[in-house]
């Protein structure tokens, strides 16, 4: 045994030799790669929830990630004696494989709950965290409302340190090709980026200290990464954190591949909405034409830059679904690809994937038109202030039909309620959000926001200002893709009303289910 930095570092044979086992060591049970592990149940955004059989060697695969693109080890990845506070549930596979890779490493977890967790980030100052999307952009709102209550200098100053961050996180991607286009970008192109950093740098040294510093203390100080995953992270988010000097790494994955398949680093990948960086380890991607599978051929890639449907096969592809092999079948062919039902293209200037949607969320249109909701819902999400959740739909309609929830707090902001009124309702809206509200509760705040969104529908200058924020929100986006009508609405899309998995993702059919009454004749 020795000690180094404070830790106890023990060697396994001398443990074993200390204790008494059950069983003599030759009688002991050999367990392989091969040999199941655990079950870990999906979250059923989509029909019945499946039993995913993930074995041992599915597990050791994911603490093999390495965040640093170089071959040394260093302080960009977790060191021995390091911590992080959890959040997420345990049983949630995103996070019992990322305690696994910082245990391997030394690493301790603090157990918290959203409680408990400002505090609990002030004790402890993690130095890592993995966090769902929702939880980042309660944050980043907490924030954004902050700076908002300011005095005017305050205002001003926040919304320049703002810009300025922006404009210098920007030009310093430009710079090393992490911008669509960049990579290809001349030498006076770059020299330039570099000229604006320079001139910047003066402003956002002020920005820092006197405006980013505390977010970065409201995390306890010493976060040396977030890693996001569970749903997709909007452009929005990505830029404040990025502005505040918070490394956000986005891991993509699902259950039935243990989870992680692909991660970005902000530092290493092609920074754009909806880019999950490139494979982990011994991991194959492909994107292949969309309801082509031969069972007798391997299924081939589409030209770079065409969208297809995202495949993988590596080491952490599970075994199999529990005691459904039709499921398992569908899932994973013959030649070992898993069907993850995202839609996804390959940028040919990087080789970045960047995902645009889900196979069984694509909207089809009364023209015929498809429609993928996520990239247009994520621009939606960041341009507007009041909008918290929104969902598309409109299969088999002639328009999009955008159902829309209100931030109650921004509403007051934006002068379409009075004080009082908004802060009841933002005391039931937060009641709803909260996983611990009980099934009564939850009826009884529903009514309350079910009849003050009634009053809130019938506010025209309110329906014009949110069509106004969506109409340049999709600006760029096709003729098919724009939004036709929207239903709003203050009730949010929570675990205690059934309308979001556990692992914060939107139950699409649920939440259609709920309002279809409401916006099939829009």
């Amino acid at each position: 045994m020795e000690r180094r930095l404070g830790v106890q570092i023990h060697v396994l044979s001398d443990l074993l030799e200390r204790v008494t086992l059950p069983l003599p060591r030759n009688r002991l049970p050999k367990v392989g790669k091969e040999d199941l592990s655990t079950i870990v149940y999906t979250s059923g955004t989509t029909g019945r929830p499946k039993g995913v059989m993930l074995t041992h060697g599915n597990l050791l695969h994911q603490i093999g990630h390495r965040l640093s693109p170089t071959t040394q080890y260093d302080e960009s990845e977790p060191l021995p004696g390091e911590l992080t506070v959890s959040l997420l549930p345990v049983w949630h596979i995103t996070e019992r494989t990322f305690e696994l890779w910082l245990f391997s490493r030394g690493c301790h977890v603090v157990y918290s709950t959203v409680r408990t967790f400002k505090n609990d980030l002030a004790n402890h100052q993690p130095q890592w965290m993995v966090l769902v999307p929702c939880v980042l952009e309660k944050i980043a709102l907490g924030v954004q409302a902050k700076f908002a209550a300011g005095s005017p200098t305050v205002k001003t100053l926040a919304k320049l340190f703002t810009y300025t961050g922006n404009t210098a996180s920007y030009h310093s991607k430009v710079t090393k090709g992490l911008v669509v286009g960049s990579s290809l970008a001349t030498l006076t192109e770059k020299i330039k980026s570099s000229l604006v950093i320079a001139g910047l740098t003066p402003i956002n040294a002020v920005g820092n200290k006197l405006l980013w510093k505390k977010v970065r203390d409201g995390f306890g100080g010493r976060v040396k990464a977030i890693i996001c995953g569970g749903s997709a992270l909007s452009g929005s988010l990505e830029t404040f954190f990025e502005t505040c000097g918070i490394t956000i790494c986005v891991g993509y994955g699902l259950t039935e591949c243990s989870p992680l398949l692909a991660f970005r680093r902000a530092d290493a990948n092609l920074v754009t909405a909806g880019c999950i960086g490139t494979p982990t380890c011994d991991t194959e991607i492909r994107i292949v034409p969309v309801d082509v599978r031969p069972d007798f051929l391997e299924r081939q890639p589409v030209p770079d830059g065409e969208v297809g449907v995202v495949i993988a096969r590596g080491p952490q592809i599970m075994k199999g679904y529990y005691k459904n092999p039709e499921a398992t079948d569908k899932a994973i062919d013959r030649f070992g690809w898993f069907d993850t039902g995202d839609l996804g293209r390959i940028n040919p200037a990087t080789g970045d994937i960047i995902l645009t949607g889900r196979c069984k969320d694509t909207i089809v249109l009364s023209n015929g038109e498809n429609v993928e909701p996520s990239p247009i819902e994520d621009a939606i999400l960041s341009q507007s202030s009041m909008i918290e959740q929104v969902m598309l739909t409109g299969q088999d309609m002639r328009s999009l039909v955008a159902i829309v929830v209100l931030n109650p707090s921004k509403v007051i902001e934006e002068g379409f309620l009075d004080t009082k009124t908004g802060e009841r309702l933002m005391a039931h809206y937060e009641k709803i959000n909260s996983p611990q509200c009980s099934e009564n509760d939850c009826k009884e705040a529903s009514i309350v926001l079910q009849e003050a969104s009634e009053n809130l529908r019938s506010n025209d200058s309110l329906s014009r200002a949110i069509q106004s924020e969506i109409k340049t929100a999709t600006a760029t986006f096709r003729k098919w893709e724009q939004v036709g009508h929207i239903y709003i609405t203050v009730e949010p899309f929570a675990m205690s009303n059934g309308l979001l998995t556990q692992s914060y993702k939107v139950k699409r059919d649920s939440v259609l289910k709920k309002y279809e009454k409401n916006v099939q004749y829009a």
